[in-house]
């Protein structure tokens, strides 16, 4: 399953490059090739998303809501329903700005304590996010060839479903019962139970950071007020010791 998604990744890839390499023809006489990749990468995430294992449950379903998406794109662009390239620019602009903003995880934002591969998952959304926009909005700036543009998404998109192929975690036959393969397949789940425990320590530090720095706020905050309140009993025992005097 892995291998299927590393090809069908590749194949996006190329297809950006081929979109870059004839930036100058229209978007109408690529429609074809477009389609077909797009068609066989949503295919290749819906039968990976129902089949195959992930390192999270839950990614099974995204993966799957993933290649619906992409089949339906791939549906759309075959059929010739785009057939302008400004369509086709806007179309694709608020593709890839969408799944910019919806790739994007909030626990990213700490980016001096991620991991190597979140902080490579993040570039790339935030490359697809920062392209959709400007993909939005090039008839009014650069005007850049609208192939070309679709090129360098499609590189992305590529680059993107690349990265998520190494979290689907290899099936093996159910007649393979050999003592060889049981140990291989033992070694595995040891290494990423080892991997999860890491991260989950990794996930624990990051988390007791946060805490020590909230609570170091709070003892600010505190101080503060402290100070604020001994100021103001201070300055009311001044004015009454002056009323006093006054009064005498």
């Amino acid at each position: 399953m892995r291998t299927i998604m590393l090809i069908a990744s590749v194949a996006m890839i190329a297809s950006g490059i081929f979109c870059i390499a004839n930036s100058s023809a229209a978007f109408l006489s690529l429609a074809f090739i477009i389609g077909i990749v797009f068609l066989v990468l949503g295919l290749c995430e819906i039968i990976i998303g129902q089949r195959a294992s992930f390192e999270r449950d839950e990614a099974a379903v995204g993966q799957t809501k993933d290649g619906v998406r992409t089949f339906l794109i791939g549906l759309v662009v075959i059929t010739a329903q785009i057939t302008d390239d400004s369509v086709a620019q806007m179309f694709f602009g608020l593709y890839l700005a969408i799944e910019g903003v919806f790739s994007f995880r909030t626990d990213w934002l700490d980016v001096r304590h991620i991991a190597k591969d979140q902080r490579v998952n993040m570039s790339i959304s935030a490359s697809m996010l920062v392209l959709g926009i400007y993909m939005l909005f090039n008839t009014s700036t650069f005007r850049l060839p609208v192939i070309m543009l679709l090129g360098v998404g499609f590189i992305i998109l590529g680059l993107r479903k690349f990265v998520q192929s190494f979290d689907i975690e290899y099936d093996r036959p159910s007649f393979i019962t050999g003592n060889e393969e049981k140990l291989l397949e033992a070694q595995a789940e040891e290494k990423r139970a080892l991997a999860k425990a890491k991260e989950g320590i990794r996930e624990q530090k990051v988390a007791q950071r946060r805490i020590k720095k909230i609570e170091e706020d709070i003892a600010a905050e505190q101080d503060l007020m402290m100070e604020a309140q001994i100021r103001k009993q201070q300055k009311e025992y001044e004015e009454q010791m002056e009323e006093e005097a006054q009064r005498g």
